[in-house]
């Protein structure tokens, strides 16, 4: 997005003191679970922080072995995500490219076994293979339990839109079956991306000046992305990673498991984390009324994310490597590294080419934004070098607490005075990212008139998966029963893309 600016590059010394800081400690009294949290965002509920991820692993895939230290030229990264909201992640290269996803008859995907715990029935697990590894489009889905939930969540809707497509149109072949379920699901995905996601993210006058909506017909005004860049690194390596401060210490996912963290260190041991890459707990169903609210108001079941602020809570410095990655376990570490390889401008500089007021260094608070002065410290108290040049992943943050709240001299004064979302800098980039992705496809929701009656929010969504009951498909014959469970998935797509 900003090829004219110069790259920002940072010391080890830099890059481990702010990491660190960012990286909170092991809560070791953890809040008890009918309190309040001082670190929770009242606002979106935890649900939106996986749905998120859903989102990054449908639109982004960069698995070259990587040391994240030598310096690489962006215009030489494939990414083996097609650059469209199109559920990729969910479908792969189709019936015939990815046969191993889908049923015998070749139109249903997969499903998983039955788990309870839930007060969703039909909730499930990924679909896996007898080894136990997830069989789906992009294996990254299989991280947390959470993540994998929503994927099982949207194959069980792929397959009941089938049978719907079935009963109401029983002469279609196969092939148009499949054609007609997956525009219904695109559909309705891209709906809620742009209307129910990007809104609770994204400060919403940043997302007016992007796309208006007129009566049902959406125009742009996008003064940053065009379609060339397919996927920008200041999105993909910086803004987009927002979601990473999100994550909760603790996560209840039913009435029957206990409180539990994402990771905990403990890789191979089923039901003491909610780490993923193996058959899910038969107990650990997930109550969706637990992460997604049925209203603005706060819900006293619902469980909301943490704040969008320069703390990353202590979980997720234990990622499961070697299993996704190498390189460091520590998030903020690898996020860091990540950037100053990339050569990925600082927050100032972005922020003046954008033409939005720059914030001052002792406006750019590392740590918590709990008001607690203990719990963060100005960047430039971590190291004067940092003064006016803050790695861009880390400015944002920054900047979302001090859009939040007003932030003078290295402190919060004051009560909230603005929700927690992404501020100017975060908002652009993400809105701008998401809105224009979609205006380049000719297929998606701006450009091509979409059926009414779809949900408006996640909640609605998942509440009519899991009320409908499956449907037994009886009208379509098995293209190929000899090939099923004789081959892994084709992962990608055969003519990868280039971000720029």
């Amino acid at each position: 997005m900003f090829p004219s600016l110069p790259a920002a590059i940072f010391s080890t010394a830099e890059i481990d003191a702010l990491s660190s800081a960012i990286m909170a400690a092991p809560e070791v009294n953890p809040t008890p679970e009918n309190e309040r949290d001082a670190e929770e965002n009242v606002d979106i509920p935890a649900g939106y922080t996986y749905f998120g991820q859903f989102v990054d692993h449908d639109l982004t895939l960069d698995d070259r072995p990587n040391d994240l230290t030598t310096p690489t030229v962006v215009s030489a990264l494939v990414n083996l995500r097609t650059p469209q909201l199109d559920l990729d992640s969910l479908y792969g290269l189709g019936p015939v490219g990815s046969s191993a996803l889908y049923q015998a008859d070749g139109v249903h995907l997969l499903e998983g076994a039955l788990l309870t715990g839930s007060t969703d029935v039909g909730a499930k697990d990924l679909p896996r293979s007898t080894t136990g590894r997830a069989i789906i489009g992009d294996p990254r889905n299989d991280e947390n339990r959470i993540v994998a939930g929503i994927h099982s969540m949207f194959i069980r809707f792929h397959n009941q839109t089938v049978d719907r497509v079935l009963r109401e149109q029983p002469t279609l072949s196969s092939e148009q079956v499949f054609t007609a379920a997956r525009k219904i699901v695109v559909a309705q995905y891209q709906q809620l991306v742009l209307f129910d996601y990007l809104p609770r993210i994204a400060d919403q006058r940043v997302i007016d000046s992007v796309m208006s909506d007129r009566g049902g017909r959406i125009t742009t005004n996008l003064s940053l992305y065009s379609s060339c860049m397919q996927m920008p690194v200041e999105f993909a390596v910086a803004a987009y990673r927002f979601g990473h401060s999100q994550v909760r210490g603790l996560y209840r996912i039913n009435a029957q498991v206990d409180r539990l963290p994402v990771f905990s260190g403990s890789f191979g041991t089923p039901g003491v984390d909610l780490v993923g890459f193996s058959p899910a707990p038969s107990n650990f169903g997930i109550d969706w009324s637990r992460f997604f609210s049925r209203s603005n108001a706060v819900e006293p079941d619902v469980q909301l994310s943490y704040k969008i602020d320069a703390s990353i809570t202590n979980s997720l410095s234990l990622l499961p490597l070697p299993v996704t990655s190498a390189g460091p376990a520590v998030l903020a570490k690898r996020n860091l590294l990540r950037s100053s390889q990339l050569g990925l401008p600082s927050g100032q500089d972005v922020a003046r080419a954008m033409g939005v007021r720059v914030l001052r260094d002792d406006e750019i608070l590392i740590g918590k934004a709990t008001g607690d002065t203990s719990e963060a410290v100005t960047v430039s108290a971590l190291a004067p070098t940092l003064a006016g040049k803050t790695p861009l992943w880390a400015y944002i943050l920054a900047e979302s607490t001090a859009t939040a709240y007003r932030v003078v001299n290295g402190a919060i004064v004051g009560a909230q005075r603005a929700p927690f979302r992404l501020g100017p800098v975060g908002s652009r980039i993400v809105a701008e990212t998401f809105i224009g992705l979609l205006a380049s496809d000719p297929n998606s929701l701006i450009n091509v008139s979409q059926m009414q009656g779809q949900a408006n929010t996640l909640r609605q969504l998942f509440d009519q998966v899991s009320q409908t009951r499956p449907v037994v498909s009886q009208g379509m014959p098995p293209r190929d029963s000899a090939r099923q469970g004789a081959r892994q998935p084709q992962l990608r797509p055969q003519a990868p893309r280039r971000r720029r």
